[in-house]
């Protein structure tokens, strides 16, 4: 390696946790991840250069070989169609030069990626770890300009030059609107100091019974009960434990997170030291999505700050670790591998993280969300917590609204709201579905559902809240949520990997009007198997999907169906099959003729 190679490499422990950290630097400062360098980080971490590569290779981000001098990836889920995603793209290609997907050129690599937690400002995209929203053709004529004039994507998409440190920087870039805020969420007014002080001198115990008692669940999907994982834990062998506050949400239409982690990012970080001291841990981690990049900075800077106030630092701290783009790291056993240095392929369970996680010790994996409500439920008590919601769900959740709405944006309800009551408060336009808790979730019908109540016990809702009017084609969507799961599959088990393409083709088969029913029979059948048989949440959430929309909405796939006649099947295309036979027969035919 060159000489910035290896001074990459002396700035890290000779540990493989730090693999991912190299790689995002060495790309950074190369453009992509050479044999040469794999070679070189190999043997700095005592690992095989295919140990190396087998991490670099499993993770969207990351580039074995040249990517150009600017990457550009382009936003593709559902709600970027709906708000100008083709125009985008197409002006992408014309200004830059570049195809999708193509070898790029020294200058640009344009590339598409899921959700990057800007579906409140959708089309969007990531240049150089900066992001910018509200993409027109026009828009994207004037960064690809400045880029070419040699200005940094930093410069171009903040020309007051606010420091990369400060709130305002991270505003101008995102400008998340958070609609309604309070009383848990958002609402200021947390001394840190003075409520770590408090929760310090209690005992452990006294800290985890005032979170059991508060009914708080965890708020990333699973809803598991956030005061048992931390008694789990605590009662977990070993003196050495972990918390990990897991930022990667990945799930297309959710950004709240990201809004936590700009405007209460404290109420975050303390309520992680909280669990540290219930746990009895003295090491934290926030692991931040790749495409929030851009706000590490001025994490970094909020962490300082309450080290400084003595929050953090004294018995417990927090680093900050980073992804480099993949769904499945979602899942809190695929994130831990992936801090570990490795692919983030899913653990199978028992053990849990809370007796053997991160590094075989006992660790609590909670999301930005349960730790930042943590933090309110110590400043305010477990009863003040418990006394909003509804039996099993109490307290309040944040929505990541997005869609055909006239107020995209971020909105705090108590749980027990009705899916009617949120439609009229986003200011819903014509909706026909409403698809919660991203793909993985569940298609809604407007006229079925409406007075159904999000609650774990109904409507178990992970923040996601996408709506579609009536003039959305429902099999297209359906379709490319199927094309996110067989893009994000891990591919370590056969029923997900195989089984996801398989119900993928079988709905664009509905779409080309080429499907009869026991193509719906095959796909409830399947979308069985690969829901049972999967290794992790993704297999098992992933025929959602499917199975949520021919049951809401039978009419969408009934009105594309074939009658099957004859002996073939409408999907069988014979001069597509025997094209191949064809071709052969024609190159052979010269040799015969001699």
């Amino acid at each position: 390696m060159t000489s910035g190679g290896a001074t990459i490499l002396a700035g890290h422990e000779p540990d493989r946790t730090a693999l991912i950290a190299i790689l995002w630097e060495v790309q950074r400062e190369y453009g992509y991840i050479s044999a040469e360098a794999a070679a070189g980080i190999a043997d700095r971490l005592g690992l095989s250069v295919d140990d190396v590569l087998e991490t670099a290779t499993f993770y969207h981000f990351f580039h074995t070989t040249p990517s150009g001098r600017h990457r550009i990836y382009l936003s593709n889920n559902v709600i970027a169609k709906m708000h100008g995603y083709r125009q985008v793209y197409e002006a992408l290609e014309l200004e830059t030069g570049t195809r999708f997907g193509g070898a790029g050129s020294d200058d640009f690599g344009l590339f598409e990626t899921a959700c990057i937690g800007s579906s409140d400002h959708e089309p969007a995209m990531l240049i150089d770890d900066v992001v910018f929203t509200d993409l027109t053709p026009a828009s994207v004529g004037e960064i690809i300009k400045g880029l070419r004039r040699g200005d940094s994507a930093a410069q171009i998409a903040n020309p007051a030059g606010l420091p990369r440190d400060d709130v305002a920087y991270i505003d101008a870039l995102t400008r998340t609107t958070v609609h309604t805020s309070g009383p848990v969420f958002f609402c200021g007014g947390i001394d840190d100091n003075a409520l770590w002080r408090r929760c310090r001198a209690m005992t452990p115990e006294d800290v985890i019974a005032t979170i059991s008692e508060s009914g708080l669940r965890g708020l990333g999907g699973a809803g598991f009960p956030t005061g048992k994982k931390w008694k789990f834990c605590r009662a977990a062998a070993g003196d050495e434990k972990y918390i990990i506050c897991n930022a990667d949400e990945g799930e297309p239409g959710t950004f709240k997170d990201r809004a936590l982690l700009t405007y209460s990012p404290k109420q975050v970080f303390v309520g992680m030291a909280i669990a540290a001291h219930g746990v009895g841990a003295r090491h934290g981690i926030l692991y931040l999505r790749a495409e929030y990049t851009y706000l590490r900075d001025y994490l970094a800077r909020q962490l300082a700050e309450l080290r400084e106030s003595g929050v953090l630092g004294d018995g417990f701290d927090i680093r900050i670790q980073l992804g480099a783009g993949a769904y499945i790291c979602g899942d809190e056993t695929a994130l831990i591998e992936s801090c570990e240095g490795k692919r983030g392929t899913p653990r199978l369970k028992p053990p849990f993280p809370v007796e053997h996680g991160f590094l075989g010790k006992p660790t609590v994996v909670n999301n930005v969300e349960t730790f930042a409500a943590a933090t309110r439920i110590m400043q305010e008590g477990a009863g003040w917590f418990a006394a909003m919601g509804v039996p099993r769900s109490t307290g309040t959740r944040l929505l990541s609204v997005s869609g055909d709405c006239a107020a995209p944006g971020i909105y705090e309800v108590q749980w027990g709201v009705t899916l009617r009551e949120v439609l009229d408060m986003i200011g819903a336009d014509d909706p026909r579905a409403v698809q919660i808790s991203g793909p993985s979730g569940e298609m809604l019908s407007v006229a079925a559902d409406a007075d159904r109540r999000l609650a774990y016990d109904d409507l178990s809702c992970n923040g996601s809240v996408m709506v579609f009017n009536h003039e959305r084609d429902l099999i297209d969507i359906v379709g490319d949520f199927m094309q996110f799961f067989v893009d994000e599959s891990c591919g370590i088990c056969v029923p997900c990997r195989a089984g996801n393409v398989l119900l993928r083709q079988k709905v664009g088969l509905v779409a080309a009007g080429r499907a009869v029913r026991s193509d719906l029979d095959d796909m409830v059948a399947w979308g069985g198997i690969v829901a049972h048989t999967s290794r992790c949440g993704l297999g098992a959430t992933s025929p959602n999907p499917i199975l949520s929309t021919l049951k809401k909405f039978p009419d969408i796939y009934a009105a594309r169906l074939r009658e099957h006649t004859g002996d073939l099947l409408p999907s069988f295309d014979p001069e597509a099959e025997l094209s191949g036979y064809a071709q052969a027969v024609a190159a052979l035919a010269p040799q015969e003729s001699r």
